[in-house]
């Protein structure tokens, strides 16, 4: 499946990760969704490299949406956990648009000083935004690899280069720990949003295609955008 053209090896049920990955071919991670007792489903997120991430809304939006089209679910609201908490879900699945919402978002002082241009923003896993005049694909293919494994980061971090197109708007491009060079990321548009301190709706856009965001009334950020198969 495919999130804004977020690539995703999804596997319901019980299973061996290593196994999984070892079939993963060209996408980006590995989904695995399984039961829960309090929530609809359970997804664990593998990065390509075999890495566990804490969050990924582009693969929510994937699983919500397999759950409601198989009838997993009997509604087309539902919840999903992952080790960040617990997402709502809201599936619209006339037009394969599925929202979500995501954490409580935290601005985060002094991560690096190595860095001094980065914005830190954690949506339970670590975000950095790069604000640029550039194009932000060739500063991505200048810097990404570069932040995203210094040192400095001992968990890694998801750095996202974005330009300014409007009051609502950005341009990003995205470079994911264990992964690389994305089309899309969900917890990096958020970033973007919460670094832009506009309060919604804000567009997000790149390779994939365009992500929504705002914010709630407990103040947790809220991501739209599509989710289809391959």
């Amino acid at each position: 499946m495919h999130g804004a053209s977020n690539r995703f090896l999804v596997h319901f049920g019980e299973a061996n990760p290593e196994t999984l990955l070892s079939q993963i071919g060209e996408a980006d991670g590995l989904l695995l969704v399984t039961k829960d007792q309090e929530t609809d489903a359970c997804m664990r997120i593998f990065n390509a490299d075999g890495q566990e991430a804490e969050q990924c809304g582009n693969g929510l939006r994937c699983v919500a949406l397999h759950l409601v089209r198989s009838k997993l679910v009997q509604s087309n609201t539902l919840t999903i956990r992952t080790l960040v908490g617990v997402s709502e879900c809201v599936v619209r699945e006339s037009c394969n648009e599925v929202e979500v919402t995501l954490s409580i978002p935290k601005i985060e002082e002094n991560v690096s000083l190595a860095f001094p241009k980065l914005v830190y923003v954690n949506m339970g896993n670590p975000n950095a935004v790069y604000w640029t005049d550039e194009e932000p694909l060739s500063l991505r293919e200048e810097l990404g690899k570069t932040i995203a494994k210094d040192v400095t980061f001992k968990e890694g971090m998801n750095v996202h280069f974005a330009r300014r197109d409007g009051e609502q708007y950005a341009t990003c491009a995205s470079h994911e720990r264990g992964v690389g060079d994305t089309h899309a990321s969900g917890t990096g548009g958020a970033a973007v949003f919460v670094a832009s301190g506009a309060q919604g709706p804000f567009y997000v856009s790149s390779l994939g295609g365009t992500l929504t965001y705002r914010y709630n009334e407990l103040g947790e950020v809220i991501m739209a955008g599509p989710a289809g198969y391959e």
